[in-house]
């Protein structure tokens, strides 16, 4: 399983407390967990996928154990499940060695028209298969 890490931010006006220009809303969590997952799929995948053009999110569920502070943070991407047409992600955070939260993240493969889903290549299923037997390496 690929491990990241990769620096937290957030939205803050500069004139912000630092309460708040510390804390990190979940949006800019799930900004860093697509990071990952984008990073995990173009290592596995090179020319066979690009995520941005030929993939979709549709459904992200999250849950946080604590707050997250800007700065570092680890994240593991495993690959859960290899569908017909769609993968599932589970991205765990990390902040100073402690969980702070996990999210499942589906994606979608769809055609060139970003209408309807498509199946996956035999090639791309080999990748995915490749990078999801790697957690069990790390």
């Amino acid at each position: 399983m690929p491990r990241y890490t990769l620096p937290l931010r957030n939205n803050a006006t500069p004139d912000a407390p630092a309460s708040v220009s510390r804390h990190v809303p979940f949006y800019c969590v799930h900004e860093a967990a697509a990071v990952a997952w984008k990073r995990a799929l173009v290592e596995a995948c090179g020319d066979l996928l690009d995520p941005v053009t030929q993939t979709a999110v549709v459904n992200v569920v999250s849950n946080f154990g604590r707050e997250l502070f800007t700065g570092a943070a680890d994240v593991d991407v495993t690959l859960d499940r290899i569908g017909t047409t769609s993968l599932t992600f589970l991205i765990t955070l990390y902040q100073d060695g402690v969980q702070a939260a996990e999210l499942t993240v589906v994606l979608v493969h769809l055609d060139s028209s970003r209408v309807n889903s498509t199946r996956w290549s035999p090639e791309q299923i080999a990748a995915f298969e490749a990078l999801r037997d790697a957690r069990a390496v790390a």
